[in-house]
Parts: structure tokens; C-alpha cells; sequence
């Protein structure tokens, strides 16, 4: 009776076993196996890296004593259970290693904060590889920024940052200055997109300024982490976005910027700043190139920078100016693009204009 009872249990749990295993056979047969492990494996990883990054900047501990085990679950049981699930990844090796130390600039711009997370999850990142829009994406989104942009971190990079009451998909000299590098300079082109905040009255946009300033810090710091090379970057900012351009890069100090164009930046709400009068720009890139075509909308203080250029009647304004968006003001961005093509030649300084 026991050996009976024995016998039927042994059957009914081979019975069991071989209709189980034939499911789970098809994906060792079709290759599938391998490629569900390795993605798991993966994603597992990227949610404990991302998991300590989080604890480590609310606590705002250290980034330099990150020694934490990569190895997703899945890995280390079966590694403990003498199971090789590498797969002979050709990027293990990379994938593994320590990752560089966390600017404490980023941290600071990390530190979690409502008000932050609102400006980070309305301002929107554009990405352009090839002349193709490839990516759209603001800091709150749960990913790598560079994910699905076809942009490579030892590519080329530039940015682009507007003024006000405009945004990066209908303004003509946005369009035509993204082309622009994409022909002559190449690699990866994006463009921050502030327009939810922008689009109402100057003086709300004034009045945020510092909250849209640390999101393009953040912007830039992060992708210096995922391995874009500020060496090889490349920032250019109109009117308000000249001022945002100008003050990251002088908060990221240290020349580390390949280099940042401006043109005609904002003057009120700026030039009255104690601050702003006193601030020196030559520290914010390698070089920092300035542009000036307006006394009304542009600042009073135009020798800031490594190149000052006074477009026009001493900067102050433009013969060819017409109504807005056109005047002396907006015509900067335009003089920009045309100089992809046609030269300027720099002239001696008329006596009529101050130092």
C-alpha cells in the first residue's frame, strides 16, 4: 500500500515535470533565453544604480566612496551556484565598472524639491542626430537622456537655448541655426525648450530665472556623467537664453565648455542686478563670444566676454531694423546664421562708440 502510494506520487510528478519542461524548453531551442536573462540582468542593474543615486542625494552623502556590487539578483545566484549567466557580453567589462564621481554641483541641483520638479517636468529637451528630431524628453522622465537619441557621448555636442516668447520647433532662427550645425559642426544637436514658462509676461520670467538656470545645469551635468565631454560641447543662447547660457557655464567655471555664443544678452531685469554688474563671463567656456545689436532689450554692460561684437551703431542699434519680431533685438540671431556663410569683418571701433 505505502509502495503503491509512493509509485503513483513519483509518476504523477514526472508526468508533471515533463509536461512543464516542454514550455520551457522552446526558448533554449529559439535563442530567447540568453536575451531574457541579459535584459533582466540589465534592468535590474539600472534600477540599483538608479535606487543609490537617489538615497545618496537625499542624504547628499559622498559620491566618492560608491563601491556598491553591480551585479543584478539573477547574477549573483547563479555565480553563487557555480551557473555562468555572462552570456560573454562584449560591454561586461564596462558595464562593471566604477562610474565616475558625481559633481557636487549635480548633487546640489539634484536635491530633491517640489518646486524643482515642476520647472523639470515642463521644460522640454529636444534632440536632433542627422537633422532628425530622434528624442523629446524633460529631467522627470525615468531615463538615461541620452536613450533612443542615436546621439554617441564622444560625439560632438551642441545646445541651443532661446529667448523669450519663443520655442524650439516653429522659430525661424532656431530651425535654421539647428541645420546650420548640424553642416558645419556636426554630432548631436538639442534645444531646450523653457516656452511653458516663457510665453507669459517678462517679469514672471525674470522672476524664475534661477529655477530655469539649475534645470539647464542639471541638463548639462547629467549628460557629463552619461559621457558627453564638455570639451567637445558647444552652447549658444539668445536674449534671456544668453543670460541662462552665460551663468551655467560660469556655476560649471573652469573653462570646461568647448565654448558659448551669445547673442544680444538680455538687459532688463539683469542690468540693475549688483551681481550681474560685477560678473565676468571669460571664465564660462574656453571661449565665450558675444554679440550686441540692441541698447533697448540688450544689456549695458557689453565687454563681458573673450570676443565682444557691437553690430551695426556701436551695438547700440541696427540700420536694417524693422518692427518686432525683426528690430535691432531680433535681428542678432539672424546676423548669426548669415555668418555661416557670408563673413563680417571686424572693423576698428568708431570714435563715437564708448569703451
Amino acid at each position: 500500500m505505502f509502495s503503491c502510494r509512493g509509485s503513483t506520487t513519483v509518476s504523477v510528478a514526472v508526468i508533471a515535470l515533463v509536461l512543464l519542461g516542454l514550455p520551457l524548453t522552446e526558448p533554449y531551442r529559439d535563442g530567447k533565453f540568453g536575451a531574457r536573462v541579459v535584459g533582466r540582468i540589465r534592468e535590474r542593474r539600472l534600477e540599483r544604480i538608479q535606487q543609490r543615486q537617489r538615497a545618496l542625494i537625499a542624504s547628499n552623502e559622498a559620491y566618492n566612496d560608491y563601491s556598491m556590487d553591480y551585479r543584478g539578483d539573477e547574477t549573483r545566484s547563479a555565480s553563487d551556484n557555480g551557473t555562468d549567466y555572462d552570456m560573454n557580453l562584449t560591454t561586461s567589462a564596462e558595464e562593471l565598472r566604477r562610474p565616475p564621481a558625481i559633481p557636487p554641483a549635480l548633487l546640489e541641483a539634484l536635491k530633491p524639491s517640489s518646486r524643482r520638479s515642476m520647472f523639470e517636468g515642463k521644460i522640454v529637451f529636444r534632440f536632433y542626430h542627422g537633422g532628425n528630431l530622434t528624442k523629446q524628453t524633460t529631467l522627470n522622465d525615468n531615463d538615461r537622456l541620452l536613450n533612443g537619441t542615436e546621439c554617441s557621448p564622444d560625439e560632438r555636442f551642441a545646445l541651443i537655448v532661446h529667448g523669450w516668447r519663443e520655442n524650439c520647433y516653429e522659430v525661424p532662427w532656431v530651425l535654421e541655426l539647428r541645420e546650420n550645425l548640424r553642416h558645419h559642426r556636426g554630432g548631436c544637436v538639442a534645444c531646450m525648450d523653457y516656452s511653458s514658462f516663457s510665453s507669459g509676461g517678462y517679469g514672471g520670467l525674470v522672476g524664475v530665472f534661477r529655477d530655469i538656470r539649475d534645470v539647464l545645469l542639471h541638463f548639462l551635468l547629467q549628460l557629463q556623467y552619461e559621457g558627453i565631454q564638455f570639451e567637445r560641447t558647444y552652447v549658444f543662447g539668445f536674449s534671456f537664453g544668453a543670460q541662462l547660457s552665460l551663468d551655467v557655464g560660469n556655476r560649471i567655471g573652469g573653462q570646461e565648455l568647448e565654448a558659448i555664443d551669445t547673442c544680444d544678452m538680455a538687459g532688463p531685469g539683469f542690468d540693475s542686478d549688483r551681481a550681474f554688474k560685477q560678473m565676468d563671463f571669460r571664465n564660462a567656456a574656453k571661449n565665450v563670444q558675444c554679440i550686441h545689436t540692441s541698447i533697448d532689450k540688450g544689456t549695458k554692460f557689453p565687454n563681458k566676454c573673450h570676443q565682444n561684437w557691437r553690430m551695426g551703431q556701436c551695438g547700440l542699434r541696427q540700420a536694417a531694423a524693422g518692427p518686432p519680431p525683426l528690430g535691432s533685438h531680433g535681428l542678432c540671431p539672424v546676423f548669426y546664421n548669415l555668418a555661416f556663410k557670408y563673413q563680417f569683418l571686424a572693423q576698428p571701433k568708431p570714435p563715437e562708440c564708448l569703451s
